[in-house]
């Protein structure tokens, strides 16, 4: 046990049991979201684990998703950073100061300065120190519980993350899959702000791909195509706010994240700003009001890629799909490569994930 974490062994049990119930739930197609425990349970990888999720990329993962490159084909994932890009309202967004030209004999050399929040912008991956959990009866923020049963007074300082920041994160290099949920469960539209995707939506997208729930297994990154990414050069309003609404839209909900928890994946990506659908629903326990990055990183150690660019991978998948005969294996697959930037302390990173065909 680490030290200064009293044992949570009874809110173990509760949260043990829902989970069964859940997973009977989960048997006949319907998550059950009563009585959701928010506590977040040891990790299965030891009681200093700050890895998470990260910890299923073995040489297997590699190599299973080695074998899925056909074409050579690469498939940058994310948008240029860039002064004036749409940031998150109160993030400071980017600017680039050029610093000064210097002369080498014959050769002139550039370099800049760059200022930004840079672990929470643009195309972000989500460390497990993202988010916490503070326990009703305290508004302290030393008394969250972070993943693996760390608290707060042990992860947060003045300097960053003392725990659980985005260093330890390993190389996600794997086999990807991507759900376009847009094209197969939305008619060919783009998802509207407030549009929750369940887990139906889901199932019938596998379905259309000549795939099923078989096909998303321990260790793959799963991405998520709503074509929320078509409102990225409107900039912050637009993207992240909605005017009279502010933060707003489509994603998955506690139903699906369960769900996508349950397969044992390491990541999971989107192309909209924040993976779950905003505004967010009803809490389903006390504060939690964004249950989605609660279960993702606090209860799972599942890691979250947000704003990306996926639209011209999913045309091509789908293009793919119709030209393949009946019976072939699904298109909706490729090899996956991103390793964070070991910013020591930090929440996030910024950088482009890669597909591969």
């Amino acid at each position: 046990m680490k030290p200064g974490v009293m044992p949570l062994r009874g809110a173990i049990v509760v949260t043990m049991a829902a989970s069964l119930i859940g997973g009977a739930a989960l048997a006949r197609g319907v998550p059950m979201l009563e009585a959701y425990d928010p506590v977040p349970d040891p990790s299965p990888w030891g009681p200093d684990d700050e890895a998470g999720a990260s910890n299923t990329q073995t040489p297997d993962k590699v190599l299973d998703g080695k074998r899925l490159i056909k074409e050579g084909k690469v498939y940058r994932l994310g948008h240029v950073y860039e002064p004036g890009m749409a940031t998150f309202p109160g993030n400071q967004g980017l600017s680039v100061e050029a610093g000064p030209v210097t002369l080498l004999a014959q050769q002139v050399t550039n370099s800049e300065v760059m200022h930004g929040e840079f672990g929470q912008m643009g195309t972000q991956f989500d460390a497990l120190g993202h988010f916490g959990y503070i326990p009703p009866g305290s508004s302290d923020p030393a008394d969250a519980l972070f993943y693996n049963q760390f608290t707060g007074a042990e992860v947060i300082t003045e300097d960053g993350l003392a725990h659980l920041g985005v260093e330890h994160v390993k190389p996600l290099v794997t086999r990807g899959v991507l759900l376009d949920v847009k094209r197969h469960a939305n008619g060919g539209e783009t998802l509207a702000w407030g549009q929750e995707i369940t887990l139906s939506m889901v199932m019938k997208t596998l379905r259309a791909q000549k795939m099923d729930a078989r096909d998303i297994g321990a260790g793959d990154v799963v991405l998520i195509f709503t074509g929320w990414e078509e409102n990225w050069e409107l900039g912050t309003e637009g993207y992240y706010t909605q005017p009279g609404v502010g933060l707003a839209q489509p994603g998955i909900g506690l139903e699906v994240a369960k769900w996508l928890s349950s397969r044992g994946i390491a990541c999971v990506g989107s192309d909209n700003f924040g993976i779950e659908v905003t505004p967010p629903k009803p809490p389903v326990a006390p504060g939690v009001v964004f249950p989605v990055h609660h279960h993702l990183l606090v209860k799972s150690g599942i890691f979250m890629h947000e704003a990306m660019v996926l639209s011209e991978l999913a045309a091509d998948l789908a293009a793919e799909l119709e030209e393949r005969p009946r019976g072939h294996r699904s298109p909706y697959e490729f090899f996956y490569v991103y390793s964070p930037l070991p910013l020591r302390g930090a929440s996030g990173s910024p950088g482009i994930p890669l597909a591969i065909r």
